[in-house]
């Protein structure tokens, strides 16, 4: 088949798709970094990838997506690089120091929230063997569910009623204020978990050179609103199965603190106040379908599968009903309630699934600590278990 026909096809395909995607941003698209496609040629052979950073964004389903690591990483007997308590050092840009207990253990997978920082993440995760991930949302639903998560417009003095978020938005709020109120994720929080400067925030040209910089660092960017598709090219990428992929949503808010229905200037506010994670979200959701067209109509099949796969799962393993869970600092989020009766390996999958990240963190700490033990008591050995080499002075 011929390069041109392969880019036609693909041409073809990608105008259907942007009709149905396009977003009512600020029409001014002239400095608007476009993604521009390097077709690939996928592996002959493939085996899976257990060395893996995972850049966790706020409220993007990112907590589901570290469930699936911890589980995978647990099952492995992989090392994690791991917080103290649930961040490594965010907000501050990550630092090899920050994990915990590593001692001279080099980590496999880092899958909490984190601030990127190339050179750090580069040394304890080398390019040439490691895979890097991350996810993106749609900037509206990704600032209107921090804002609201988060408290925002209390603890900026402007009141927490569903009004406060369009308050907010009719000024804004100065660089100065922000730092003073410690809320680093105020604006573009995208962006600032990528890692990107404040001081870069209304520069386009730098804006799209991170874009580009990101580009090169990251082997896939996952988008929120194609979950699924995500974590199948996930998949194929770390050369997994479909079993090691599935997933229950996680850390999902109340339906009373989603708000009402943003109205069309509240949501054209949010993207001109956050228009550098516009530009990020729209240059990657282009390269994410891209990257799925590449893969052929097998794609879909597998998706398929996946998606019943994971029906089936989560029918065998929860009752059709929601219960609330505390999570961090008393904050109530969405929960389940697994089935009574379950067979002892479902319940225990079925018990992962639904695992909490902090009450996943604590377990994986204890792991941590325990085998770090278990090779300390080691160098407790007498070094008598042999003759060969004893000492015989002069």
């Amino acid at each position: 088949m011929s390069t041109f026909y392969i880019f036609f096809v693909v041409s073809q395909l990608w105008t259907v798709h942007q009709s149905i995607i396009r977003s009512n941003h600020d029409n001014n698209t002239a400095d608007k970094l476009v993604f521009s496609p390097t077709p690939t040629t996928p592996p002959v052979r493939c085996s899976p990838h257990n060395n893996i950073l995972f850049l966790k964004t706020h409220k993007t389903g990112s907590s589901t997506i570290a469930n699936i690591f911890y589980r995978y990483g647990d099952l492995k007997n992989l090392t994690f690089a791991l917080p103290g308590a649930t961040l490594l050092g965010w907000p501050n840009r990550f630092q090899v120091y920050f994990p915990f207990r590593l001692q001279d253990k080099t980590p496999d997978i880092l899958c909490n929230h984190a601030r990127f920082n190339k050179i750090s993440m580069n040394w304890l995760f080398p390019k040439a063997t490691c895979k890097y991930v991350t996810i993106l949302r749609n900037p509206v639903d990704n600032f209107e569910s921090a804002f609201r998560y988060m408290n925002m417009g209390r603890r900026i003095g402007i009141g927490n009623d569903p009004e406060s978020l369009k308050k907010f938005l009719t000024h804004g709020i100065s660089f100065t204020k922000m730092r003073q109120k410690a809320e680093p994720l105020i604006r573009n929080p995208l962006m600032f978990d990528l890692g990107l400067s404040f001081k870069h925030y209304q520069n386009i040209t730098a804006v799209n050179e991170y874009i580009r910089f990101l580009e090169k660092e990251f082997d896939l960017v996952m988008i929120m609103e194609y979950f699924d598709e995500s974590l199948v090219l996930m998949k194929r990428l770390l050369c997994w199965e479909i079993e090691d992929i599935l997933y229950l949503k996680l850390n999902e808010r109340q339906d009373e603190e989603k708000g009402t229905t943003l109205t069309a200037d509240v949501r054209e506010n949010i993207k001109r106040w956050n228009k550098a994670d516009v530009l990020l979200f729209e240059y990657f959701n282009q390269s994410l379908w891209f990257k799925i067209e590449s893969e052929g109509e097998n794609f879909y099949e597998e998706l398929a599968t996946f998606r019943k796969r994971r029906r089936e799962l989560q029918n065998a393993c929860v009752e059709n009903e929601t219960r609330l869970e505390t999570v961090y600092n008393g904050k109530k989020v969405k929960s389940y309630s697994l089935r009574k009766g379950l067979p002892k390996e479902l319940k225990t999958l079925c018990e992962k699934l639904t695992r909490a990240s902090n009450t996943y963190l604590r377990y994986l700490r204890k792991k941590h600590e325990e085998k770090l033990a278990n090779e300390l008591d080691e160098d407790e050995e007498s070094w008598n278990l042999s003759t060969d080499l004893v000492y015989n002075p002069v």
